[in-house]
């Protein structure tokens, strides 16, 4: 049996299944992800149907296939409530195959759970919740525009434990302007305290279109200095490992043994099916993405018939379809691949993608080898750590 989380079983090609609830109580100033306050319970009601329609539609297509994990994120998918998350998910499990151990992680934020929700979780099959925090500090939740209490925090993950969730994640935001060192030591010692086998630390981005772009542009905020920036990185990883959690990716840390297999399923460029608005999938050698409009989703799913032999994927849905080349595919998951603090396998990149890394970036290895920034090994080719925060530049090679 294949015991290593990060690579996929033999001969079982791993698919996953992501699902975007686009609903959240408020929009919060960083975020810029396709989400806001839902114009009514009954606008929430069509989406819901609209998800369970989709997935009948992609089962028809994909329904031999095992599925090995199952992520509902957002916006805030415990806005939408237990009952409605439920009703999706035995969609899910009556039309598709879920395997032995199936990862389903449903992602929440602490002022929309309670322990009756949980609990109805639990019950539904969800055995993983990603939690979105991002900072234990009163001022610094206020300066995202967050509407949860730190008290908040804790209760939730406690709440989640006591339901018997199998793993408990939450995601951190540093770099965020006014924070200070001692005020993300704080945040990471708050986290640890509370019984928690996963986080996800970000530093903040300014997105178009998010409050905090519009800030930056008028002055209105001042990006925290790179040397702060990278000294809470560094205190992340430093502060971590010396309690014995894993780094296994860029911005992801865990206890042993507890890697997201979602997020891994994503590194290794395994497939993926996408459903709800803006989500992205890949199957069979094509990315496609959904569109962004809540209203065209719903409305274009209703008026398909659940078993009316639509095409995959549904082209009345599609922003983007388009298929990946040999070549494309190969850089693809070199690139993904190096977020994973171990690296790519020389074997396995040769077997899944044809191509011998050594041969066809033969003189980018070289030259990022000698800059310190990558390392390579027997078999294995891996980010240098230092090179962790210019990931983006160590990619740039590997595009052609």
């Amino acid at each position: 049996m294949n015991t290593d989380p990060s690579q996929p079983a033999q001969n079982v090609p791993p698919l996953g299944i992501y699902i975007h609830i686009p609903f959240c109580q408020s929009k919060c100033h960083y975020c810029a992800f396709v989400s806001g306050p839902a114009r009514s319970e009954e606008a929430i009601d069509r989406y819901v149907q609209a998800i369970q329609r989709h997935l009948v539609l992609d089962a028809a297509h994909c329904a031999s296939r095992e599925i090995h994990s199952v992520f509902l994120g957002g916006g805030t998918p415990s806005s939408i409530g237990a009952e409605r998350l439920d009703s999706i998910l035995q969609t899910l499990q009556t039309h598709f195959q879920l395997g032995s151990g199936a990862e389903i992680t449903v992602e929440v934020n602490p002022e929309s759970t309670s322990p009756a929700f949980f609990a109805q979780l639990r019950q539904a099959g969800v055995n993983r919740v990603s939690m979105g925090a991002q900072s234990f500090s009163p001022e610094i939740l206020h300066r995202l525009g967050r509407i949860h209490s730190v008290e908040a925090i804790a209760t939730c993950v406690r709440d989640a434990r006591v339901a018997g969730m199998d793993s408990v994640s939450l995601d951190l935001i540093f770099g965020i302007p006014g924070q200070t060192l001692a005020d993300w030591r704080n945040t990471l010692q708050r986290a640890l305290e509370t019984p928690i086998d996963h986080l996800s630390a970000y530093g903040l981005s300014y997105e178009e279109g998010t409050r905090f772009h519009h800030w930056l542009q008028t002055g209105a905020v001042t990006a925290v200095l790179e040397e702060t920036f990278c000294a809470m990185y560094d205190e992340t990883q430093t502060y971590l490992r010396q309690r014995g959690w894993v780094q296994y990716e860029i911005s992801n840390w865990c206890k042993p043994g507890k890697e997201c297999r979602h997020n891994l399923l994503y590194w290794n460029r395994d497939e993926y099916l996408a459903l709800g608005v803006s989500g992205y999938g890949m199957y069979n050698n094509r990315l496609y993405g959904l569109i962004p409009d809540q209203a065209r989703y719903v409305t274009a799913l209703e008026h398909l018939a659940p078993h009316g032999g639509s095409p995959f994927p549904i082209p009345g849905l599609l922003q983007e379809n388009r298929g990946l080349s040999a070549e494309e595919m190969a850089s693809d998951r070199m690139i993904f691949g190096l977020r994973k603090c171990q690296g790519v396998s020389r074997r396995w990149f040769l077997k899944r993608t044809g191509y011998d890394p050594h041969a066809r970036w033969a003189l980018a290895i070289e030259e990022l080898q000698q800059a310190g920034m990558l390392v390579v090994e027997a078999d294995r080719i891996r980010l240098a750590e230092s090179a962790f925060l210019l990931s983006n530049e160590v990619f740039e090679k590997f595009l052609d």
